[in-house]
This record gives C-alpha cells, sequence and structure tokens, in this order.
C-alpha cells in the first residue's frame, strides 16, 4: 500500500462506471469542444467539476476582460462531482471535534462556519444561474439524522454537541439528540440507539454544473470555452511572458497566463510533490428502491455509523430513489491510492445492498417490490484525502512544483484535497481561488479558513509528514485519515 500511495494518480480512466447522476447526460456541453484550440489564455482550468465551475463563475463576475478555457480529460462533469452522493451536508458538531483536535479551537471554527456557509452560498448561486438551474438542481435544505447504533456512539456525540455548543453559542439548540425511542418513533430508525439531529442540503450536483456550464459557454463566448476530451499532458513555464505557461494537450497547446488545477485526486499526476501529500481514494455509491413500506422523505437525509462504518443517504424529491454511499467495511485504508473509477468495491456495495433494511427495520423498511431490484445503479467515484486533513487551496510555490513557479501575477493554482466533503468545501474554495486570481479581497464566513492556505509553514510540517511516514504504509495511510 505504501508504494501505491506515493504512485502517479495518472489521468482519469477512458471507461469509469456509469453514474446514475449523469444519466441522461447534458448534451449541450457532453463532448463541447472549440473547433480548434484556443492558442492564448489568461486562465487555463483543469477539470471541470464544481471547483472548475466556481473558478469560472466568479472570474466571469470579477473581471469583463480575462479569456477562460476549462479542460477536462473526459466529457464535462464526470469525475468526482457528477459522481457524489448528492448532500450538502456540514456534518458541524464531528467536524468541530476533528478540527479541534488538530489545529486548536480558533481555526477549527473558521473551518465549521466555511462548511457551513456552503449551502446558502449554493443555493443563492443556482437561484441567480437561473430558474431552470435551481429547479434542474434540486438544491433543497433537508433534516439530518446522523443515527448511530451503540450507546458509547450516542455519548460521545452528546459530548461533542455539549463542546459544539460552547464553541457556537449562536447555534445552539440548531442540533439535538435524541433517544432511542425518538429514533424509532419520529425518525423510523428502528434499529438506532439514538441520534445527532440537525440541518442540510441537497442536491443534484451533475445538473447543476453542466446546466451553469452551459450558460457560461453561450454568455461568453468570446473568451469562454469548454474543452472536453482534452487531457493537459504536461504543463511547463517558459520565460516571463505575457503566456509564459505551456499547457499541452493532444489537440495542440494552449499558452496561458494562469493554471489551476481543479482535479482532485488526479492533481498530483502533474503535480508530483504532491504525490503522498494528496491521495485519491475510492468511493462507493448506489442508488436503491425503496421497499413497499417506506415512505416519500425527500426532507431527510440520513447517515449511520457501525462500528466505524459510515453511510450517508438522500432521497430524490422526483424520483423517490435513496442515493446511499459508503460501506467502507475493510476501513478507509483500502480504498486509498487507488485513482481508477472503472471498477466496484464489491465488499462496499454488499454491504450497502443490505444496510437500508438492517438500520430501518423490517417494520419500517417493508417488504421488497417484486417488479424492481433493490439497487437501480451503482458506481464508483475518486475522492482525495490530504495529509493533513484539509484542503490545498491557493498558488503553488516552488517547492510543490518540479518546474519554475509563477508570481501572482501569472502563476499555478490549486483547490484539491476535499476528503470527500467536497459538497461543503469545493464551491467556497473556488470562490476564494478566483479572487486570488483577480487580486480582489474577499471577507465573512465565505473567506478561506487560515488552515486551508498553502504557507511556508504549511509545505514544511507536510514534507516532514511525508518524511516520517514514508516507510510504514499503517502509519501514513492514518495520517491520511
Amino acid at each position: 500500500m505504501s508504494h501505491r500511495l506515493l504512485q502517479d494518480p495518472g489521468l482519469p480512466v477512458a471507461n469509469p462506471t456509469t453514474s446514475y447522476w449523469q444519466t441522461p447526460p447534458n448534451l449541450d456541453v457532453l463532448d463541447i469542444q472549440s473547433p480548434s484550440l484556443p492558442e492564448e489564455r489568461d486562465v487555463v482550468i483543469l477539470g471541470s467539476g464544481i471547483t472548475g465551475l466556481s473558478v469560472s463563475w466568479w472570474l466571469t463576475q470579477l473581471s469583463d476582460s480575462l479569456s477562460i478555457s476549462v479542460l477536462d480529460a473526459r466529457q464535462i462533469c464526470s469525475g468526482a462531482t457528477g459522481r457524489n452522493g448528492g448532500r450538502i451536508n456540514c456534518t458541524a458538531v464531528q467536524d468541530y471535534a476533528k478540527y479541534r483536535k488538530i489545529f486548536g479551537k480558533e481555526k477549527a471554527v473558521q473551518i465549521v462556519r466555511f462548511e457551513l456557509a456552503h449551502f446558502n452560498a449554493i443555493y443563492e448561486f443556482a437561484k441567480e444561474a437561473g430558474a431552470d438551474v435551481l429547479e434542474r438542481s434540486e438544491v433543497r435544505r433537508v433534516g439530518a439524522v446522523s443515527a448511530v447504533f451503540s450507546q458509547e456512539k450516542l455519548l460521545e456525540l452528546k459530548r461533542m454537541l455539549e463542546d459544539f455548543e460552547l464553541a457556537f453559542p449562536d447555534l445552539k439548540g440548531e442540533w439535538k439528540i435524541v433517544d432511542r425511542t425518538e429514533a424509532v418513533e419520529v425518525y423510523k430508525i428502528a434499529n438506532a440507539h439514538g441520534a445527532l439531529v440537525g440541518k442540510a442540503g441537497a442536491a443534484w450536483p451533475y445538473r447543476m454544473v453542466t446546466s451553469v456550464f452551459a450558460n457560461l459557454q453561450s454568455k461568453f463566448a468570446d473568451r469562454f470555452s469548454l474543452e472536453a476530451n482534452t487531457p493537459a499532458i504536461s504543463v511547463d513555464r517558459q520565460g516571463t511572458g505575457d503566456y509564459p505557461y505551456n499547457v499541452v494537450t493532444p489537440r495542440g497547446i494552449i499558452k496561458a497566463k494562469h493554471v489551476v488545477h481543479c482535479t482532485e485526486g488526479h492533481a498530483a499526476h502533474l503535480l508530483p510533490r504532491l504525490r503522498g501529500i494528496l491521495v485519491p481514494r475510492r468511493g462507493q455509491i448506489t442508488v436503491q428502491n425503496p421497499a413497499s413500506g417506506f415512505p416519500k422523505r425527500s426532507n431527510s437525509s440520513w447517515s449511520f455509523l457501525i462500528d466505524d462504518v459510515l453511510d450517508y443517504a438522500t432521497q430524490s424529491p422526483t424520483t423517490g430513489h435513496i442515493v446511499i454511499g459508503g460501506g467502507e467495511t475493510n476501513g478507509k485504508a483500502e480504498v486509498l491510492g487507488i485513482p481508477s473509477d472503472a471498477e466496484e468495491d464489491i465488499l462496499a456495495l454488499s454491504h450497502l445492498g443490505g444496510i437500508l433494511p438492517a438500520a430501518f427495520g423490517v417494520s419500517q423498511w417493508g417488504h421488497e417490490v417484486e417488479s424492481k431490484t433493490r439497487i437501480a445503479a451503482s458506481w464508483t467515484g475518486i475522492l482525495c484525502n490530504s495529509l493533513d486533513k484539509v484542503p490545498m487551496v491557493g498558488m503553488l510555490t516552488q517547492k510543490l512544483l518540479d518546474r519554475p513557479a509563477g508570481i501572482l501575477e501569472s502563476a499555478e493554482w490549486i483547490s484539491s484535497g476535499y476528503g470527500g466533503y467536497g459538497m461543503v468545501n469545493a464551491f467556497l474554495c473556488g470562490k476564494n481561488l478566483a479572487h486570488m486570481i483577480a487580486r480582489v479581497d474577499l471577507d465573512g464566513n465565505e473567506s478561506l479558513p487560515e488552515a486551508y492556505y498553502i504557507t511556508p509553514e504549511r509545505i514544511g510540517m507536510l514534507q516532514r509528514i511525508l518524511k516520517k511516514v514514508l516507510n510504514s504504509r499503517q502509519e501514513h495511510a492514518r495520517a491520511l485519515l
């Protein structure tokens, strides 16, 4: 495994599993390309997921002159954003506990407030992009029920909530602990010992991203282009001219002023000094048909924590399908370093196929509908874990590059390492990155947490951690998880 955690993640594979979110595909942008590749661009963005969209959107809002091209190795939004669980869910109580241990109270508070800002930011963005975008994207508020199945885990949640409310007095009452009786009678999770109940969001991310990309392509056709099936083979910097970067693709070379890496689990392919620091991780998702006794609860989302195996689910308001992912029964370490979404995780798939009736109980789940199979669709996607547990956002400096580094006026940039929580990180990380490139300040809860910035101190710490764990796959995996 140690070798796997250090290997080149390569380009996205050409034959990925089929994601439910991408069916039917958005034909307006699916395989879109310019007749010929632009020769020069102010900004070339690698990756067409929610981060690449956010950088694109905000740069068009901040400047009326910047020229932008978005490149994807495969079809538009065919990567992690088009393969996730559809939740905009900040697990605020648990995240505060985790990040306080790592970074201390002040930085942990910053991170959680940043994550919490995402639902409103995404909702307002989708609304501004157009009523049709908001409707198609199904961006909505949902209740969040985090069920646990042992008394020990319930007591742990209670302690976490007490600490959380001391740190966030303005949010007191937004989350609550329910006991076994309420978990069964109100939330219908028959086998739970209790739960943490709060609010979250849900969406159809692929539809949102591709719809807005289509709008940008139409509105800014003179200075914006989408280039599907156009992998960046290499990036190099030559000289200090107006467009010093050469982004080499099979279709030709684009000269660029800025290059932005929004490729998540594949970022270290073009950035070899980040191998072992940003590591891909494969996740499994399914779509399931509810049984006969299960009512439509599209205003709810759930997570189930059983013996440290976490599963997470939402229900579609239109189809009634339940989207559920997780199932890492062998531990997350087993899927670390896997950059291919061409295969499924059979153990995770087996677990996910049985967790819903096991958690809700036969009395709440009901009997299977004979005309429908339980699992309607299944696929995998590639996440990205960072060695210090938080995303890396900002300008890439010389210590992270094997080619000459740039300066503020012309540089390489990155936003990557969301650890499976891209929907409460990527959009505002992209917004912050766009503001950095445009050199415009951004304040408030949408400004980047201090821990996310790429600083000399952070780089040094990451390199020291990597050196320490290089000879131990267990320690390396533990640091990433």
